[in-house]
């Protein structure tokens, strides 16, 4: 069961395909199940590479939609934000596994395109049962303002996952709460990290947080 919970998007939950967490050299990853084709002609193993990469990120995306359309907002007019962010990622969100197999590159996945002053000195750490995720609250007078909303997407390989803070939080916050995880269930989390402005129009580019189990 994939979900992504509360959060200021509201809830968001589905079942989660074809799809199983894994890990490889310290690197935790989603890949495709091994699929069954009942067309005509059996594809070439490129054919299948291919097929399986479409059927892991398209999976993974399904699942963080509220996210994706306010990442992506900008170009909403001609795709939806699902395909949008399938496109942006394709090229670099894959590595190979130990058998060959397609894996998300978690860390090059980006949930959001665009100009916005991102923060610097982003950061994730356990603290309890909970992820502090912090940021430099100031923005020097470069594009960005203090209440900008900060959105953030957490992600539990392990358990495949979702959660978000339950509540709205800016920019002026400097940090946001990712409550209820408890460090002997999850051992390890992907965090993306973004800015909007206010009316939601504007973006920044995402910043990748991983965090693990001290």
């Amino acid at each position: 069961m994939g979900i992504l919970n509360k959060g200021a998007n509201g809830p968001f939950r589905g079942k989660t395909g074809s799809v199983i967490g894994s890990g490889w050299k310290k690197i935790d990853y989603i890949k495709g199940l091994p699929r069954s084709y009942k067309n005509k002609g059996k594809p070439s193993v490129e054919q299948q590479f291919q097929q399986q990469k479409f059927q892991l990120l398209n999976s993974f995306l399904s699942f963080i939609t509220p996210v994706l359309k306010i990442g992506f907002q900008a170009f909403l007019s001609k795709a939806t934000a699902r395909n949008i962010a399938f496109q942006y990622n394709y090229e670099h969100a894959f590595i190979q596994d130990e058998t060959g197999e397609p894996a998300l590159n978690y860390a090059a996945l980006r949930l959001s395109h665009g100009s916005l002053f991102s923060a610097g000195a982003e950061n994730a750490e356990w603290v309890e049962n909970s992820i502090r995720v912090s940021w430099d609250p100031k923005t020097y007078g470069i594009s960005g303002a203090l209440d900008d909303e900060a959105h953030m997407l957490c992600y539990f390989a392990n358990a495949n996952f979702f959660k978000s803070p339950e509540n709205l939080v800016r920019r002026h916050h400097g940090e946001a709460q990712i409550p209820d995880v408890s460090q002997e269930e999850f051992q390890s989390a992907h965090i993306w990290l973004f800015f909007s402005d206010n009316q939601r129009k504007r973006v920044s580019s995402t910043v990748y947080l991983p965090t693990t189990k001290d």
